[in-house]
């Protein structure tokens, strides 16, 4: 079923069948909260920031719990493979991938009344029904099966939904973002591609490079995505993603998700949600309003819209980079918008957009609607 179909099967408010009303029956007195509540709230990456030796379970204290819990949002792709630094130091990343998929399977059993795991549709439908917070588990990059497509479908049998191709480097399937050579889609990354339709795995394109994202966007036979990723055109950042392939990706069904990462998205040196709403309103331009989703890129439930280090730190990690990519000229003085960092983020963007005059079925379309096509399209 392709885009059009789907949308014209289930309407824009009732996104795979779920209870909420359509966007067609919305009254033009409809609230922010109230399109906020009837909405699919999908945050396409998120990560817990708990590093080793605390498990992610001492993380989800309490009160985080119950800030989730009174979210909103319907589900949040899940990084399994956050804290980078320390996976790549084990010996045998693929099973300490698997453990962390159990310890997360652990926290969904332990909380029945607040977490859902999601694997197919018709569970994040559920999700929705239920008020329940869904975890969508993903990974922020290819590394843990390598070249090993026995392990990629160990993962999907495990839950794993969502893949990002690669992370700050060159892998077997593709170039990131950061390699100067531009090279496209190996042969074992075709096959990998394959291997993800048939596994209902959708692809992400976050961090990866020029070539090697429009090769991926050509030759897959499902929507892709970028599931955190801002517009080149507006910021000339190396994670930005350029018209072109956002052109590509809204004419095959695909969904770019608009990331909260304020140093990446504009040189001011102050941040407000213009900012914000300015990378979703250029996606629209160019691709129309069924190509464009959020993916704040931070932690789950954390309220601090820049820790202390992180203004320090990427400014660091942009002077090192300078003499390579001297586009990156700026001074990072911010990290994010902060009123998208905070459990109730996505019903803080629906209010903007609706303050900005959005229709109810846009608004709804952009704060998950969308992302849940593409998730029905290629998981079912």
């Amino acid at each position: 079923m392709n885009r059009r179909e789907f949308i014209g099967t289930v309407g824009v408010g009732a996104i795979a069948g779920a209870s909420a009303r359509p966007s067609a029956n919305a009254q033009p007195s409809d609230s922010a909260a109230d399109i906020y509540a009837r909405a699919y709230a999908v945050d396409a990456m998120c990560f817990a920031m708990e590093p080793p030796p605390r498990t992610f379970v001492q993380y989800l204290t309490d009160d985080k719990i119950e800030a989730l819990r009174t979210s909103g949002i319907t589900a949040m792709a899940m990084n399994m493979t956050s804290n980078f630094a320390e996976l790549s130091q084990v010996e045998n990343m693929f099973a300490a991938v698997k453990h962390r998929i159990f310890t997360w399977d652990t926290i969904v059993a332990t909380h029945p009344d607040v977490f859902r795991k999601v694997t197919t549709v018709e569970e994040l439908n559920a999700a929705k029904r239920a008020g329940l917070v869904g975890f969508i588990y993903c990974f922020q990059m290819a590394a843990p099966f390598g070249w090993d497509l026995g392990k990629l479908r160990t993962f999907a049998g495990l839950g794993v939904r969502q893949i990002q191709l690669a992370d700050g480097g060159r892998n077997y399937l593709v170039d990131s973002c950061w390699e100067k050579t531009n090279a496209g889609l190996s042969r074992f990354g075709f096959q990998a591609i394959e291997a993800f339709a048939d596994l209902g795995i959708i692809v992400d394109l976050s961090h990866v490079g020029e070539r090697s994202s429009l090769d991926v966007i050509l030759a897959s036979t499902k929507p892709v995505i970028y599931s955190h990723s801002g517009c080149l055109a507006l910021c000339p950042h190396r994670r930005n993603v350029s018209d072109r392939n956002i052109r590509a990706l809204a004419e095959r069904g695909g969904v770019f998700c608009v990331y909260n990462q304020s140093g990446w998205l504009t040189q001011d040196p102050e941040i407000s949600m213009d900012h914000f709403i300015a990378h979703v309103e250029h996606v629209i331009n160019l691709g129309g309003e069924d190509a464009v989703g959020v993916g704040t890129d931070q932690d789950v439930v954390d309220m601090t819209a820049m820790r202390p280090t992180e203004v320090a730190d990427h400014n660091r990690s942009f002077e090192r980079r300078r003499n390579e990519f001297p586009e990156l000229s700026w001074e990072i003085r911010h990290m994010r918008v902060p009123e998208l960092s905070h459990p109730k983020r996505l019903l803080h963007l629906a209010e903007a957009l609706d303050a900005r005059r959005y229709s109810p079925a846009t608004i709804e379309k952009i704060l998950g609607g969308n992302y849940v096509r593409v998730f029905n399209e290629v998981v079912g």
